[in-house]
């Protein structure tokens, strides 16, 4: 997949152990995050779902911007 290790493993953050262990397909740890090639325009326009109801379905892994941090 072209995301393999791209997002850390939510498990492993929580927990400090992934039943997947070697096989995860996400990241144990900020060294084995590896970069996401993304499209030139990747939040450089507000969530109109975010902005508009507060919520947005897709949480992190949105395109666009939900806070100014982005």
């Amino acid at each position: 997949s072209s995301r393999y290790k791209t997002e850390l493993c939510r498990p492993f953050e929580e927990n400090g152990f992934c039943k997947y262990g070697d096989k995860c397909q996400f990241a144990h740890g900020e060294a084995e995050l590896r970069n996401l090639n993304r499209h030139p325009k990747y939040k450089t326009e507000r969530c109109r779902t975010f902005h508009s109801t507060g919520f947005c379905p897709y949480g992190p892994r949105c395109h666009f911007i939900h806070n100014e941090d982005e």
